[in-house]
This record gives C-alpha cells, sequence and structure tokens, in this order.
C-alpha cells in the first residue's frame, strides 16, 4: 500500500489554487466571449439596420431627384412629351437630308391667292368727277372704255346698334260697324322675342355664347369690348340674360348624352374646375369636369366630385343588380374611379400614361435614362406595329372616316394574310414586353422607382392589352385629353364659374358645340337660328327637336338664313359606328 510523501503532498496543495484560479479565469473568459458574441451579434444586426436605412434614405434621395427633376421638366422644360431623335454627324437628318425648312419652299410653283367665295360682296365705285373727266385743253369729255380695274380686300366690321321694332296703329274706319268685339284701334303683332321685354337680341347673346364657349373670351372682356363699342353692359345684366337661356339648351344636352350612351365604345377624362359656390360638407371650391368622347357627340359634365359617383351615373350602374344599364368599352387612365368598372365592362388602359411613366424615370439619372429608354423604344415600336396594322385594316375607298381616334375596319380587309401578319407582330411585342417585365421584376436588387413603374404595368396589364383583340379601340386616352382641353383654357382664362347654373351652361354649351364642331357646323349660324326658333316656340325648345340635334342638322343657305328651318336629313349623318 502506497503511501503520500510530504513533496506531494505540498505539490497538490500548491496546484489546487491555480487549477481553480484557472477555472474561474476560464469561465470569465467564456463569459466574456459570450458577451463579445452578443455584442458581436448587435452590432452586426445594427449594422444590417444601419445599411438597409442607407439604402432606403438612399431610395427616397433617388426618388426625391426624379421629383425635382420631373417638377423642373414641368415649369421650365418643354411641355411635349415628343422625343427629338439625335441627328447624325454632320447635323443633319437620320436619312441624310438637311432638315425641311418651314413655309413654302423655294422652286415650287405657289397656289396663288384663295377667292374668299364664302364672303359677301360689298361694292364701291370709284369714279372721276365730271370736270375731271374733261380735257383741260379742249373741253371734251372722256368716254369710258375697257372693264374697270378691280381690287379686293377683307374688312372687318364690328358694330353694335339699337334695332328699334316700330308697330304701326290702325283706327276703325268711320262707318264700319262690323265685328264689335274687335277693338277699335289694332296693330301689327308683336315680334317674336326669346326673353319677354329682353334688352339684348338673339344675335347678341349668339355673339356672346360663341364668344364665351367657343373662344373661351371672359364674361368681363366682352363688357369691355362691348364697351369700346359704345355699349355700358353691366354684369347682372349679361348673367341674367345667360341664366334664363339654360332651360333652352338642355333638352339638346339631354338628347346628345342619351346618343352618347348608345355608342359601342368611348373614352372618358376628367379635370378640375372651379366653382365659387359654398356647398355644405365641401371645404372648397374644387369641382371637377368630365368628358366623356364618343364617335358622334362630345358630352361634357360638371360635378363637385372626381369619384366613381360621376361614372356610375353615366353609365347607369345598378347596385342591387352590380350590373350597367350602359355597357360600351371603354378607354380610360388609370385613375381609381374608374376601377368598379373592370368588373363590369371592357375597359382599356392608356399606353400614353404608361409612357408618361417612363419618361419620369428617365429624368432620374443616366442610369434610369439609359433603362427607360429601351422601354420607350417599345412602346413607340408597339404603336408603329399597330398603326400599320390599322392601315391594312381600314378600307381606303370606304365611306367617310370617323372622328380620330375611332376607326372605321373593313372585315374582307382583316381576313387578309396581310392584316394576319401585322396582327401577329402586334402580339408578338405585347409578348416580349410581358416576359421583360416579368424578368425584371423577378429581380430582388431591382430599384424601386423601376419596381413601382413595372408593378403598375403588370397590374394593368389586361387592360392595355384590350386593344389587341379589339383593333377599333384606341391605344392611349389622347381623344379625351384633347377634347377636355377647352375646360382647362376657360380655366386659365376665367378661373371657372360663379354659380351652379353658370357651371350648369359650361357644361351644356360645351358638349353643343365641341359637337358641332365634330360635323363642321358654323356654331354662329346654328346658334342664331336654334334662338330664333326658340323664340317662335314661345321661348321654349323647338318641337320637333330631332332636325335640331348635330348629326341631323342641315346648315340653312345664305340666303333667307333667319326665315329658313332645319329640314328632316336627307343624307346620312357624318359619323358611324365602327
Amino acid at each position: 500500500m502506497g503511501t503520500t510523501t510530504p513533496s506531494g503532498e505540498s505539490q497538490a496543495t500548491t496546484l489546487g489554487p491555480e487549477a481553480a484560479a484557472l477555472r474561474e479565469q476560464n469561465r470569465l473568459l467564456q463569459a466574456e466571449v459570450i458577451a463579445l458574441r452578443q455584442q458581436a451579434h448587435y452590432h452586426r444586426s445594427q449594422h444590417r439596420r444601419a445599411v438597409a436605412r442607407a439604402e432606403e434614405l438612399q431610395a427616397q434621395v433617388e426618388a426625391l431627384k426624379a421629383k425635382v427633376a420631373d417638377l423642373q421638366q414641368r415649369l421650365f422644360g418643354r411641355k411635349s412629351e415628343r422625343r427629338n431623335r439625335a441627328p447624325l454627324l454632320g447635323g443633319s437628318e437620320p436619312s441624310g437630308l438637311a432638315p425641311r425648312a418651314r413655309g413654302q419652299q423655294p422652286g415650287r410653283a405657289g397656289h396663288g391667292r384663295t377667292l374668299r367665295q364664302t364672303l359677301p360682296v360689298v361694292e364701291t365705285v370709284l369714279a372721276l368727277s365730271d370736270a375731271e373727266l374733261r380735257c383741260p385743253s379742249c373741253g371734251l369729255r372722256w368716254d369710258p372704255g375697257g372693264p374697270p380695274h378691280a381690287r379686293e380686300q377683307i374688312e372687318w366690321e364690328v358694330r353694335l346698334f339699337r334695332g328699334r321694332t316700330t308697330r304701326l296703329k290702325y283706327r276703325r274706319p268711320a262707318g264700319c260697324q262690323c265685328q264689335p268685339q274687335r277693338p277699335d284701334i289694332i296693330s301689327a303683332p308683336l315680334a317674336p322675342t326669346l326673353i319677354p321685354k329682353g334688352l339684348l337680341a338673339n344675335s347678341f347673346l349668339t355673339e356672346v355664347l360663341v364668344l364665351k364657349f367657343l373662344y373661351h373670351v371672359p364674361l368681363e372682356r366682352i363688357r369691355a369690348m362691348a364697351r369700346s363699342a359704345g355699349l355700358a353692359l353691366s354684369a347682372g345684366t349679361l348673367c341674367g340674360a345667360l341664366q334664363k337661356l339654360v332651360p333652352l339648351f338642355e333638352p339638346l344636352y339631354e338628347a346628345i348624352q342619351a346618343q352618347s350612351r348608345q355608342a359601342p365604345l368611348c373614352l372618358m377624362d376628367e379635370t378640375r374646375w372651379e366653382v365659387f359656390v359654398d356647398l355644405p360638407n365641401k371645404g372648397t371650391h374644387r369641382w371637377w369636369l368630365w368628358v366623356v368622347v364618343t364617335h358622334q357627340t362630345r358630352l361634357y359634365i360638371v360635378a363637385p366630385s372626381r369619384s366613381a359617383a360621376v361614372p356610375k351615373a353615366y353609365f347607369g350602374y345598378e347596385p342591387e343588380g352590380a350590373r350597367c344599364r350602359y355597357e360600351p368599352m371603354v378607354v380610360v387612365d388609370r385613375f381609381k374611379a374608374y376601377a368598379f368598372l373592370k368588373e363590369l365592362l371592357q375597359v382599356a388602359y392608356c399606353w400614353a400614361h404608361v409612357r408618361r411613366d417612363f419618361l419620369h424615370v428617365r429624368l432620374g439619372g443616366p442610369e434610369q435614362e439609359v433603362w427607360a429608354d429601351g422601354w420607350i423604344e417599345s412602346i413607340g415600336k408597339l404603336y408603329e406595329l399597330n398603326a400599320q396594322r390599322l392601315t391594312l385594316a381600314k378600307s381606303p375607298d370606304g365611306p367617310e372616316a370617323l372622328p380620330a381616334p375611332f376607326v372605321a375596319l373593313d372585315p374582307a380587309r382583316m381576313n387578309r394574310a396581310a392584316y394576319a401578319q401585322a396582327d401577329a407582330a402586334v402580339r408578338q411585342a405585347l409578348t416580349s414586353m410581358e416576359q421583360q417585365c416579368a424578368q425584371e421584376l423577378a429581380q430582388s436588387n431591382l430599384e424601386r422607382l423601376r419596381r413601382k413603374v413595372l408593378t403598375s404595368l403588370q397590374t394593368h396589364w389586361p387592360g392595355l392589352t384590350l386593344f389587341a383583340d379589339h383593333p377599333q379601340i384606341p391605344m392611349d386616352n389622347n381623344g379625351a385629353e384633347r377634347a377636355i382641353r377647352p375646360g382647362t383654357i376657360g380655366r386659365k382664362n376665367y378661373y371657372g364659374s360663379g354659380a351652379k347654373w353658370s357651371a350648369h351652361l359650361l357644361a351644356l354649351m360645351l358638349t353643343l358645340l365641341q359637337t358641332l364642331g365634330l360635323y363642321k357646323i358654323n356654331a354662329r349660324a346654328y346658334l342664331c337660328a336654334y334662338l330664333d326658333a326658340c323664340a317662335r316656340n314661345g321661348s321654349k325648345a323647338p318641337e320637333p327637336l330631332e332636325c335640331w340635334l348635330p348629326w341631323n342638322f342641315i346648315e340653312p343657305e345664305a340666303a333667307g338664313m333667319e326665315d329658313a328651318l332645319p329640314r328632316p336629313p336627307l343624307r346620312r349623318s357624318r359619323a358611324r359606328a365602327p
């Protein structure tokens, strides 16, 4: 049996505290390692958050830069969205030819002075006096010889005058006892007037309507024009006369609205309009001017809201059955008020707005410019391919063309091989764009502005491609944007409407005047004849009204315009359904 030596006991006694100290040191080191690891994890997480925050802030900076560039472009840049193609070296056009100068080209024969046969002729004869016709030497008189010299100039005479109507009186002759119920003094009957005891005649009101709603001249400027011609006219007198015209044009508006609802295709847009009246639960004067464009009509609606209530009212939305009484194909922008139509109608979206998205991204810098240019070129190519397809689908010697952007298609030409090839090219371009959009959205590091634009493109893709199956649908909503332009010009010229009846009159007159323009009808002649007919009908809309609708109206001959009445149409209307 072994025994423990004193030296071993002393060594164990010495190593025990050291081992305990080492174990304690090891425990402390392990705790320190754990703490350091925790701190490392914390700092890594903080770094990740800082990096994410930096990326987010950088994205916000890029978005703000793009927004600043967009605002600068809107304020100081070109208003047109057309892009100038870069010329080749030497400053020439891509074809290598020098840019074509504006106006009459050198070396080309002109058309000469145009004879204005539509204007009446007021002839002034200039003759020599008798003294000038006699020879100062022999005193003999010169004889007329040869055709006279003639020169024409266009005169513009604007004058105001008082039209005085005098009714002669007649007394019963002495000895006449016939018809005792008849008064002893008679006079000519009153001439029909539009506004009984009114100061302003039909011709004056016609001129005011044309200046205000066709040429967008403010009423104060019209009063100034009248004042310069010698007439001091108060605003109350002028506005009171215009207010009395509202019931006369309402039947025309309702008929145009009914015709608009029967169209198989329409375009819609809206813009702001100010109506300076205070309404309960409405804190501003911001109203909205809506337009509905069809191949036969231009319908304008002034409403206090930009909500879906306006398209619901126009299309006759029935919430009980979740359907619309009128079901055309509709071309709109991506405004949310039209979102409910996707489940009820065939809704096509505007490619011009999609292109505009890429134009805004393009302002974000060189990298964004290169990326956006690729998409813009693809959209331009799509427009070009669709234009080629429509050219093959339209008959060159068919009926009279529809107003842009509507087209009349020829089914026989659409069955030809050339059209099928063009149609396949359009669909192939759409397929390529859809695949490119999906591939870019699949990238995890896609920049935020690009992702936003491509997500919108993908979301609205079914409506953007509806024109492929229905070639009569235009690719964009530019037709409605052009039709809404009279409202924007009026807003800039006279700010808006001062009363609800004035806003209603604006919708009535824009609808009538812009629809008349589709049929090339002289608005001044139409309004003068219509107001005269209303006066003859006891200050009410004439009956029957059908012959006064723009698509049925036949302009009276220049001779006897005041006595001529519209006749039932002897020809088909200029605009036909696609």
